[in-house]
């Protein structure tokens, strides 16, 4: 398997920076988002993509992943950005998505990252009837993106969100039998299924075996005294340094370099969420989470 990072979590103004980071600890491919020389993948115009790209080959590494905040922004807080049945957000999301396709084409970049819909605040009060309605919108307007994908030649890589229709696995699941669409493939952020209320096990992670193209990895720690009869694994806390978190890295990973071989690991911290005693610089986190991913692949192999 193959690893990327993300390159904002290098936590270097320069772009140029990062790059060189990222090539001293052995990558093969970066993912961008955030942290480009005073843009973000949401502001860069093609011109300057293309140079950056061109920086980014000259240190013989490859982007893997466009990660946009832009195709149905997330709201963590607060009500949400856009109605879900609205034509016309769904219009403007085709035209960053085109936006976004021109970008990976100057990057030559295989994935755009974007999110399901949203997940309405009373969702879990719903009937079973009314949950699958919201999951069938969720897909039918995701395979429409996933169509004009395919027009561009691009993959797009849906990721699991909290505030989203896609949150854990089990939704994820749910989402690629209703697409199975070529163009529209998963970018699993493990520990985002924990944070909604999904503890992934090797289980959680048979539902959506063979429909990811990237993963993204990070640790986490667990709420003190959290670990109950009906939360057996406790409940998310933080971020925290993989490795020295509360989360059974390894057999997910075993499970994943099995049922997923071709999946990039990407390294994404969330180091600025840290808390301060965890902070022991950028690179060196970063550094301790390849090594621990290393090894466990390593040891499975």
């Amino acid at each position: 398997m193959k690893f990327s990072v993300v390159t904002d979590m290098f936590g270097k103004e320069l772009f140029e920076e990062a790059i060189v980071s990222a090539k001293e600890l052995g990558f093969d491919y970066v993912e961008l988002r955030a942290k480009l020389d005073g843009d973000t993948i949401d502001t860069i115009s093609v011109k300057k993509a293309r140079d950056l790209r061109e920086l980014v080959e000259s240190y013989g590494l490859q982007v893997s992943t466009l990660s946009s905040w832009a195709v149905n922004p997330c709201t963590f807080s607060g009500p949400p950005k856009y109605d879900n049945y609205d034509d016309s957000h769904h219009l403007e999301m085709t035209s960053q998505l085109n936006r976004l396709f021109d970008l990976a084409e100057a990057f030559h970049a295989p994935h755009v990252r974007i999110y399901p819909l949203h997940r309405k605040a009373n969702f879990d009060t719903l009937s079973s009837f009314e949950k699958q309605q919201e999951y069938n919108h969720n897909a039918n307007v995701l395979l429409r993106h996933a169509e004009h994908a395919k027009q561009r030649g691009k993959i797009i890589l849906v990721e699991n969100e909290p505030p989203t229709l896609a949150n854990s696995c089990k939704e994820l699941g749910e989402l690629m039998k209703q697409t199975n669409h070529p163009n529209l493939k998963l970018n699993w952020d493990i520990v985002n299924g924990w944070r909604s209320g999904e503890y992934p096990t090797v289980k959680a992670y048979e539902s959506i075996k063979g429909h990811i193209a990237s993963i993204h990895l990070k640790g986490a720690s667990r709420e003190v005294n959290s670990i109950t009869e009906h939360t057996p694994y406790g409940r998310f806390n933080n971020f925290a340094i993989a490795g020295k978190d509360d989360f059974n890295h390894e057999e997910i990973l075993s499970a994943v370099s099995e049922g997923d071989p071709e999946a990039i690991l990407t390294i994404d911290t969330h180091y600025p969420s840290f808390y301060q005693q965890d902070k022991i610089g950028e690179v060196e986190v970063i550094r301790q989470t390849k090594e621990l991913f290393e090894k466990i692949l390593k040891v499975n192999a």
